[in-house]
């Protein structure tokens, strides 16, 4: 550990010392000070708490009364039982393969 650091027995007796310090009028507005900020904190979270509700309802709203459309389905182009494509095909092909001894493989 580091001994520069005072322990907090020693903090506390500092404290105590500057606590000792003060006038009572300086402690009045010191306390009042440090309970001043709860009351307007409480209703800020009130008021943040509310807005999102609103907003929350609001969404919601929205959603039921307007729900978003699915995409369109699209179609298959064609069946696998087709003949059409057989007839599409290249004719070179079959002059190559009758030329060739790889159809007999």
């Amino acid at each position: 550990m580091n001994s520069t650091l005072p322990d907090d027995a020693a903090l506390a007796q500092l404290h105590a010392q500057a606590v000792n310090q003060l006038s009572p009028a300086t402690l009045a507005r010191l306390r009042a000070a440090r309970h001043a900020p709860r009351q307007a904190r409480a209703h800020g979270w009130w008021l943040a708490t509310a807005c999102s509700l609103v907003v929350a309802l609001g969404l919601g709203i929205s959603f039921t009364a307007h729900p978003p459309e699915p995409p369109p389905v699209q179609m298959a182009g064609s069946a696998g039982d087709d003949s059409s494509d057989v007839l599409d095909e290249n004719p070179d092909l079959y002059l190559w393969l009758g030329a060739t001894d790889l159809a007999m493989e």
